[in-house]
């Protein structure tokens, strides 16, 4: 007895309580660092289609229409105020399904929507883990008539 009592250490149901607790704990780190990548992956997807939408809207201001392709946003130089320069335009995204990594910046615009008129942008929403928008010139998630815009 005198023997035991000198021993020390640790018993297996000690060590497997520890091993437990540290897998909860792990899994609650990687579920919350998901949601935070998710969320700024969003932001990043959602700023990038802001900033579409004002050269959009610059285009507008400058020629008196809204461009038709994607081509009469991009120059040899960025000197016009609607060049998207920087920016991964793609002209469609699928519902559902996040575009490849790295290309969270990727947007896409519809134009000639009737009712109400104006442009709307798309991004990838990886929060949602679906297809969100913004609008210009009074379009609204109620307009009717868009088309995809061409490269």
């Amino acid at each position: 007895i005198n023997k035991m009592k000198a021993e020390k250490g640790f018993t297996i149901v000690e060590l497997l309580i520890v091993i437990v607790v540290i897998g909860i704990l792990a899994a609650i780190v990687i579920v919350a660092y998901n949601g935070v990548s998710n969320r700024a992956k969003t932001t990043k997807a959602q700023a990038a289609a802001a900033t579409l939408v004002k050269k959009l809207e610059a285009y507008n201001a400058e020629v008196g229409t809204y461009p038709a392709t994607f081509s009469l946003l991009s120059g040899a130089t960025s000197d016009k105020s609607y060049y998207t320069t920087g920016l991964n335009l793609a002209t469609s995204i699928t519902n559902g399904t996040p575009p490849a990594t790295g290309e969270s910046t990727v947007v896409y615009y519809a134009t000639g929507c009737a009712s109400p008129s104006g442009i709307k942008v798309g991004y990838y929403d990886y929060t949602a883990g679906a297809q969100a928008f913004l609008y210009t010139n009074g379009a609204t998630s109620a307009s009717t008539g868009c088309t995809a815009a061409s490269s």
